[in-house]
């Protein structure tokens, strides 16, 4: 594993970040930005191979001819519990998600959520699980989902949270074997009982997604290109009147996804932006 590293002011170092997150394929397996100081922050690309770092400097040397980017060999350790450790505790409307460290602290009248570091994506610092957490704790103001689909559900964060707030049962699914594993692990953490399953599928048309529809709520945060193709069979799980929360797509990619979900009996109600990222709330029309 191989980290490249560099120190700009945060305009530059966002819109990188941003850059490298978006390409598709990405050089980088992961993408952080940290403030340094009141006026330096540091981007750090996180990719599997020499080859793939080199490219992300490149990339930035390329795109802002002033940064000096480092590549730097990591040692053999989970580099993602790594990167995470220590991280503080994220609020978003009633949830807190953090590690057990973090959880003591937390008071009465709020919904913690225990997600410990791990190579798993979801422990509510990006922008994009961040987004989701407060799109759905509007949702929970205005109606509590009593059937929930979590596509992608990687850490699992999505779909506990869900669950705790007091949905009936969520149905959480992902495409690789060790998120399921991990996401398996927290929502024993969390005490979600036979209220949350988390199932390895690819997409949205395994059998038991399909026998579980329609859902009150579906989530999807994962990357634009995979939500545009998954849009005809999104759209036929969602019950009347039930809301589709995605996630995943940077700002710039809105139009594409919109274009996908638009003439599939789905209203856009609400959008949130975060950190470059966007948040797209959709409701099924009521026919």
């Amino acid at each position: 594993m191989y980290r490249v590293h560099c120190q700009l002011d945060r305009t530059e170092a966002e819109r990188l970040s941003d850059l490298l997150a978006g390409l598709d394929p990405s050089p980088a397996s992961a993408v952080s930005v940290e403030e340094v100081s009141k006026t330096m922050w540091s981007l750090d690309a996180f990719c599997i191979g020499e080859d793939e770092a080199n490219e992300a400097a490149a990339i930035i040397a390329r795109e802002s001819p002033n940064a000096r980017a480092a590549v730097i060999k990591l040692d053999d350790k989970d580099w993602v519990a790594m990167s995470l450790a220590g991280l503080p505790a994220v609020h978003a409307g009633p949830f807190v998600v953090a590690g057990a460290h973090e959880l003591v602290r937390v008071r009465g009248g709020k919904i913690p959520v225990w997600i410990e570091a791990g190579p798993a994506f979801g422990t509510g610092h990006h922008g994009t699980t961040k987004g989701c957490l407060e799109a759905l704790s509007l949702e929970l103001k205005r109606r509590m989902p009593r059937r929930v689909l979590d596509i992608g559900t990687g850490s699992g964060v999505l779909a506990i949270a869900a669950v705790k707030a007091g949905a009936d049962f969520a149905l959480g699914t992902d495409l690789d074997f060790d998120s399921i594993r991990i996401a398996k692990e927290n929502a024993k953490n969390n005490a979600t009982g036979r209220r949350l399953k988390l199932l390895y599928a690819r997409g949205a048309g395994h059998s038991v997604i399909r026998a579980g529809a329609p859902y009150d709520l579906v989530l999807a945060n994962i990357l634009a290109k995979p939500l545009v193709g998954l849009a005809p069979e999104i759209a036929k799980l969602v019950r009347t009147g039930g809301r589709v929360i995605l996630s995943g797509l940077l700002t710039h990619q809105e139009p594409q996804v919109k274009s996908a979900y638009s003439g599939r009996g789905l209203n856009l109600v609400a959008r949130r932006r975060l950190n470059g990222w966007s948040t797209l709330t959709y409701e099924r029309s009521v026919t």
